[in-house]
């Protein structure tokens, strides 16, 4: 496949990661719920805090990181040739692991199931390693 094809179905698959947190966020929260008050540590209720939000608020903040991502992903195709876009497009990329790199963080934390973590392990990872090999 080439590279620019590679480029654009980035914006696929991160929003199939995406459609795994608006889908469980809710139910994972009100499941969570108790066994964090169990818990009683701080990082854990602050994490908890943070998925603790109906779908459509949850997808409300999905639509800005879609548009963000949309953008840096045109500018990278659209301008394929031009070092300012390839650095603006790998920086991201590299944000996309440490998002990841989060959502793994937060279940081991937990010690339980995070909304988004199955999509970012074995779909975003693997797919932006895959593209970042190809870029540089």
């Amino acid at each position: 496949m080439e590279i620019h094809n590679l480029i654009w179905l980035f914006v696929v698959v991160f929003m199939l990661h995406d459609f795994e947190e608006i889908i469980s966020v809710e139910k994972w929260a009100k499941q969570t719920e108790e066994y964090i008050r169990l818990k009683r540590n701080r990082l854990s209720a602050w994490i908890w805090n943070f998925w603790n939000v109906n779908s459509y608020n949850f997808a409300k903040r999905d639509v800005v990181i879609f548009t963000v991502m949309s953008v840096i992903v045109f500018l990278r195709a659209h301008f394929a040739e031009s070092p300012w876009s390839a650095v603006l497009f790998i920086s991201f990329l590299i944000v996309v692991l440490a998002h990841n790199a989060v959502h793994l963080l937060q279940t081991v934390v937990l010690g339980k199931y995070t909304p988004g973590l199955y999509t970012a392990v074995f779909l975003v990872t693997p797919y932006t390693t895959y593209l970042l090999y190809h870029i540089l």
